[in-house]
């Protein structure tokens, strides 16, 4: 299938700033990432399946995940996933345009995504998340972070090439969680610094019905 306009910019962009985004990365260690994560590990029993959607180049959430749990990590950019698979040999890596990801059934006891979904048109969120939800075992986790502008889709520089963003206010990505299926389990808004821009993340984590 031919790539969308959004798909090719995200793919080449990413493929274009990696070397950028693992020094922007390394340089803002307060990103609240790994505390996230670490709730999550928190609730996984060990050898759980894990799909990170988004997984650019494995660090650190993959490898973090992979030390205790299976991982597939799946990711638009060639370059990002050729990264990840010298970076964490332990996990399976994919490169697929996340809108059309498909699994079976309960395949997964969790799935992350990080920094991703606002590289997605935002009409496709409500689809994804229930697709995701079918991904998930009862009872199955969602970890993800979303920024919480008001963006029906823009291109703007960023790290030194063009870049695809799309998100929605707090409150209607929050609605189409729950319509999903899902139960949030706990949430917040927190501002991280990128570079010389201050950028606000909903974060959200949640649990798929029984």
């Amino acid at each position: 299938m031919a790539q969308q306009p959004w798909q090719h910019l995200v793919a080449a962009g990413y493929d274009q700033v990696a070397d950028a985004y693992v020094a922007l990365e390394r340089a803002e260690s307060q990103w609240p990432r790994e505390q996230w994560l670490g709730e999550l590990s928190g609730r996984l029993p060990a050898g759980s399946r894990v799909l990170d959607l988004g997984c650019g180049d494995g660090l650190p959430a993959c490898a973090a995940l992979a030390k205790d749990h299976s991982v597939i990590g799946a990711d638009v950019s060639s370059e990002q996933v050729a990264r990840a698979r010298r970076n964490v040999p332990g996990a399976e890596f994919v490169v697929a345009d996340l809108t059309e990801l498909r699994y079976p059934t309960g395949e997964f006891d969790a799935v992350t995504a990080y920094y991703t979904f606002d590289h997605l048109p935002r009409e496709a969120l409500g689809e994804l998340f229930t697709r995701i939800a079918g991904w998930l075992r009862p009872g199955g986790l969602l970890l993800f972070c979303v920024e919480t502008e008001d963006q029906p889709g823009t291109v703007e520089q960023w790290l030194g090439a063009p870049m695809f963003f799309s998100s929605y206010r707090p409150a209607i990505t929050r609605r189409l969680v729950v319509e999903s299926g899902f139960e949030i389990l706990r949430e917040d808004l927190q501002p991280q610094q990128e570079g010389d821009t201050t950028v606000e993340y909903l974060w959200i984590l949640a649990r798929a019905g029984d």
